[in-house]
């Protein structure tokens, strides 16, 4: 048994009188709203807009995530950290294993291998302190940013040191630099924190 009445609120074929008119202009009923809660960015649950209009909280994430740059530059440190501390330490090694062979090959240069230990040392405290510096990078702080900054300027020092093996040092300190400039990493490492 069917009923005809088009006010039957089972109906398939009834009229939503919340639909767009045909011809694909909205009417714009009193109030300017579509709906029993107007328009979506009008809607009681909704969140209430941030910047550059994503809802809530910086553009590029919810609230309190790092942005894209902090982000990549901290994978950044992580990588080179690790690998440049990788290779500290097996350069370290290879040079106490094969000292003796060094220092007859490479004698005439009148460079004793303790400057080779003492620079393998330095690169990898440099290493060291770049992975520290990004699991720091969480809690932000400006003076967190400036030392990333000086970590990434000394990156690109020791890539210019080792040219043409340090090309990728000198591209991803360089990087870093740019990325930790930028006033969206400022704004992030000098963000109220509680």
């Amino acid at each position: 048994m069917s009923s005809s009445d088009p006010n039957t609120p089972n109906d398939p074929y009834r009229k939503n009188p919340y639909d767009r008119p045909p011809g694909g202009q909205p009417s714009n009923p009193p109030g300017g709203h579509y709906g029993p809660f107007g328009g979506a960015e009008e809607h009681p649950l909704a969140p209430p807009p941030g910047p550059m209009g994503s809802p809530g909280g910086p553009p590029g994430g919810p609230p309190g995530a790092m942005p894209g740059k902090v982000n990549s530059s901290r994978m950044i440190f992580f990588i080179a950290g690790g690998l440049q501390a990788l290779f500290s330490l097996l350069a370290i090694v290879t040079f106490a294993a094969a000292e003796d062979d060094l220092e007859e090959t490479y004698g005439d240069l009148g460079v004793g291998t303790g400057i080779y230990y003492t620079l393998f040392v330095f690169f990898l405290l440099h290493a060291v302190a770049g992975i520290v510096l990004a699991v720091k990078f969480p809690q932000g702080g400006g003076g967190l940013r400036i030392w990333g900054i000086a970590w990434s300027a000394v990156l690109v020092l020791i890539g210019l040191l080792t040219l043409p093996l340090g090309l990728l040092w000198l591209a991803l300190g360089i990087v870093c630099v740019a990325l930790l400039s930028s006033a969206e990493s400022a704004a992030w490492f000098n963000r109220p924190r509680a």
